[in-house]
């Protein structure tokens, strides 16, 4: 078997209080679409879920790391946690000429922290597991073949951190401008309303 491990660790701003920004974060089967590379496979109960890491690599194999994880929210920390859930019975380890299967383990932490009128999030991302070895590569040392394994999965891990960031933030602000355009629209609506049921008024001839 082959161990893989994946880690990254980024700071960035979002344009919200902690409040909203927790909120917008504690929701997974949203910000699962934000995720690259990861797909939902089935939900266990609340926040505990099966996900699915599937990438190609070295344009030859197809890699599936199946993760079962559950999400915690500490309120006095402003902590949100994505850890492996316990007592799950593990994917069966499986190997093609053109796949790899295996279970994996994903942890993320985010920690949330006020910055005036936005949000500054410690965002931690890890991705680890214990893959065949592939057929094509029987003849090569285990230890060459990790190193070369674990830096693709680490390049994979800042990708996904870097897609995550980007789409959930850009997600939230055109979520918050189509809201304030609804509510600019409602406005104009009302007045128009008000003028058309008002009407002219009309002077009379003395």
């Amino acid at each position: 078997m082959i161990k893989i491990t994946g880690t990254t660790h980024q700071t960035f701003t979002f344009p919200a209080s902690v409040a909203t920004a927790s909120d917008f974060y504690r929701d997974f089967s949203r910000i699962l679409h934000y995720l690259p590379h990861i797909y939902l496979i089935k939900t266990y109960g609340p926040d505990q879920h099966r996900v699915m890491y599937h990438t190609l690599e070295l344009g030859l194999y197809r890699v599936r790391l199946y993760c079962d994880l559950q999400v915690k929210y500490d309120e006095a920390t402003q902590t949100l946690q994505v850890a492996p859930l316990p007592n799950k019975p593990p994917v069966k380890p499986g190997a093609t000429v053109h796949s790899l299967t295996a279970q994996g383990y994903f942890t993320s932490q985010s920690v949330f922290q006020p910055r005036d009128d936005h949000s500054l999030v410690d965002y931690r991302l890890s991705l680890e597991a214990q893959l065949p070895k592939p057929f094509a590569l029987m003849l090569m040392p285990d230890k060459v073949i990790e190193q070369i394994a674990s830096n693709i999965t680490d390049w994979r891990i800042h990708e996904i951190a870097g897609g995550f960031i980007k789409r959930s933030v850009q997600e939230y602000r055109e979520q918050t401008a189509a809201a304030a355009g609804e509510g600019v629209a409602i406005r104009a609506a009302r007045t128009e309303v008000c003028h058309t049921v008002a009407g002219p008024r009309t002077r009379l001839a003395r």
